[in-house]
C-alpha cells in the first residue's frame, strides 16, 4: 500500500506541475532555481534526500558540512546571480534602494570579526545574503507576479502531497519524537514547527493565488482549493499553533476590503504588531492579558518551555551592544552554558528577536526594527491596498508575529526568503505604460489586467 500511495502521489504532482506549466507560459525556466531552493528550505537538505535519512542535526548554529549541500547552495546562488546579471539587474541600485537591508547585512558581516566561529558565520551569512540573487531572478521575470505565483504554487504541489503520504504511510520519514519523547508529525520536514512554517507560507500564497484566479474570471480554482485543504489537514495534525494564528491573521489581511483595506487600518495593524515584541519583554504583565488566549489554544504560559530559555538570556549573556557574532551563539560558550544549566539541547532561543540580540546585540535589534518599520511604512503608503500589496503587507505582519515564538529572522528559512521577496525595493527596468510597476507597488486598485493587457519589461 505505501508504494501505491507514493506512486499515485508522484503522478498527482507531475500532473499539477504540467498544468501549471501550460497555464503560465510567460514564466521562464529560470524560475525553477528559486523553486528548487524553496523546496529544499521547506523540507530537508539535499544530502538527506539523496542519502535516504530522515533525521538531521537540529541545532540552531548547525553549519552545513555535506559537500553535496554546499554544492547545491553554491550552484543555486551563483546561477541566480548569473541569470539576474544577464538580465541587466542594476546591483548598485538594488543596494542603494534597500538601505535598511544593506546595513543589516553589513553589520552582521562585520560581526564575523568577533564570532567564535568566523568561518561558520561567514558560510551562513553568504548563503543568507545570496538569497537576494534568487529573489532578483523572480522579480526580473517578464511578469514577476506570475513568477511569484508559479514558485509558491509549484512548491505546494510537491511538499503538501508528499507530506501527507509520508505521515500516513512512511512513519520513518514523516514522523519523529520531540526531545521530551512526545510523538510529532513532520511530513517532508524534520520538525513539526518546520512543517507548520511551510504550510503557513505556501497557504498564504495559495490564498492570494486563489483571489487572483477568481478575479480573472475562473469561478472555482479547484486545484488551489485542493491544496489548501491538504494544508489545513497538515496544519491541524502538526499542532503548530504559531503557524495557525499567523495564517488566520494574514489571510484576513489579504481578503479584507473597503474600509478595512485603508491606509489608516494598515498602520494601526502595523503599530500593534511592532508593539508586541516590546510587550514580550514585559512578559509578566503582558502574560496576564494573553493567558486566556494561550489556554484556549491548548498551550501553557511557558509557551511549551520557551520562557525557560528566555529567562536565561539577559544583558550579561552576551556583549549587549554587539552580540556574539552572526549565527554563532548556540555553538559557542554562552549557548553551551545555557544548555548545561537547563540540562537539555537547545536549537535556538525560539524567538527571532532574542536570537537577533544574541547575534548582534542591541545594534542588531535596532537595525532589524529599522528594516521592519521602513518596510511597513512603504507598504502602507497607498491609500488603498491592491491584492499584491495586501499580500506583501500580510507577509510582513506574519513575520513580525511568527518570530515572537519562532526564530527565522536572517535565517535560511522559507519565511525569511519570502520576507526578502516582498519587502525588497527592486530596481525594475522601464515598463511600457508603467502598468506593471504600478501593480507591483500596489497602486493599481483593480489589479485585473488580462494576459494580453499586461505590459512587458524591456531592457534599458
Amino acid at each position: 500500500m505505501p508504494s501505491v500511495a507514493l506512486s499515485l502521489c508522484l503522478v498527482f504532482i507531475v500532473w499539477f506541475l504540467a498544468r501549471d506549466l501550460r497555464r503560465r507560459t510567460s514564466v521562464s525556466c529560470a524560475v525553477w532555481l528559486p523553486t528548487l531552493l524553496l523546496l529544499i528550505l521547506g523540507s530537508r537538505p539535499v544530502s538527506v534526500w539523496v542519502g535516504g535519512g530522515g533525521r538531521i542535526a537540529q541545532m540552531g548554529d548547525y553549519a552545513e558540512t555535506s559537500v553535496l549541500d554546499q554544492m547545491f547552495y553554491l550552484s543555486v546562488l551563483v546561477g541566480s546571480f548569473a541569470i539576474a546579471s544577464w538580465r541587466r539587474v542594476k546591483w548598485n541600485r538594488l543596494v542603494l534602494s534597500n538601505t535598511a537591508i544593506t546595513l543589516l547585512y553589513l553589520f552582521f558581516a562585520l560581526s564575523v570579526l568577533w564570532s567564535e566561529d568566523p568561518i561558520g558565520s561567514s558560510k551562513r551569512l553568504f548563503k543568507d545574503c545570496g538569497m537576494l540573487f534568487v529573489v532578483a531572478v523572480i522579480l526580473s521575470e517578464r511578469d514577476p507576479l506570475q513568477a511569484i505565483r508559479a514558485v509558491y504554487f509549484r512548491c505546494a504541489c510537491v511538499l503538501f502531497p508528499l507530506s501527507v503520504v509520508f505521515i500516513k504511510y512512511y512513519p520513518d520519514l514523516g514522523r519523529a519524537y520531540t526531545i521530551a519523547g512526545e510523538p510529532m508529525f513532520t511530513g517532508v520536514t524534520t520538525q513539526k514547527n518546520s512543517l507548520g512554517e511551510i504550510i503557513l507560507v505556501l497557504s498564504l500564497f495559495l490564498v492570494w493565488d486563489y483571489s487572483e484566479t477568481r478575479a480573472a474570471g475562473i469561478r472555482l480554482p479547484w486545484d488551489r482549493l485542493l491544496l489548501l485543504l491538504m494544508g489545513a489537514w497538515l496544519l491541524n495534525i502538526s499542532q503548530s499553533k504559531t503557524a495557525l494564528i499567523c495564517l488566520v491573521v494574514s489571510s484576513a489581511l489579504i481578503v479584507r476590503s473597503r474600509r478595512l483595506a485603508s491606509r489608516m487600518v494598515s498602520r494601526v495593524v502595523l503599530a500593534a504588531a511592532l508593539a508586541l515584541p516590546f510587550l514580550l519583554l514585559l512578559f509578566q504583565t503582558f502574560g496576564a492579558i494573553i493567558q486566556p488566549l494561550v489556554q484556549a489554544l491548548g498551550r501553557d504560559m511557558t509557551f511549551t518551555g520557551r520562557t525557560d530559555i528566555w529567562e536565561h538570556i539577559t544583558f550579561t549573556t552576551v556583549n549587549p551592544l554587539i552580540g556574539a557574532g552572526f549565527f554563532n551563539f548556540w555553538g559557542g560558550r554562552g549557548g553551551l552554558a545555557i544548555m548545561k544549566s537547563m540540562n537539555t539541547p537547545i536549537p535556538s532561543a525560539h524567538c527571532g528577536y532574542l536570537d537577533t540580540y544574541l547575534d548582534g546585540g542591541l545594534i542588531g535589534l535596532f537595525l532589524l526594527f529599522c528594516l521592519l518599520v521602513a518596510s511597513g511604512r512603504r507598504l502602507t503608503a497607498s491609500s488603498r491596498l491592491g491584492r499584491y500589496q495586501a499580500l506583501r503587507f500580510a507577509v510582513l505582519i506574519t513575520m513580525i508575529l511568527y518570530n515572537l515564538s519562532e526564530s527565522t529572522f536572517i535565517r535560511l528559512t522559507p519565511t525569511w526568503f519570502t520576507t526578502l521577496l516582498v519587502v525588497i525595493d527592486f530596481p525594475f527596468p522601464k515598463v511600457n505604460r508603467g502598468g506593471l510597476r504600478a501593480r507591483l507597488q500596489g497602486a493599481d486598485q483593480n489589479n485585473r489586467l488580462s494576459t494580453s493587457e499586461r505590459p512587458q519589461i524591456v531592457n534599458q
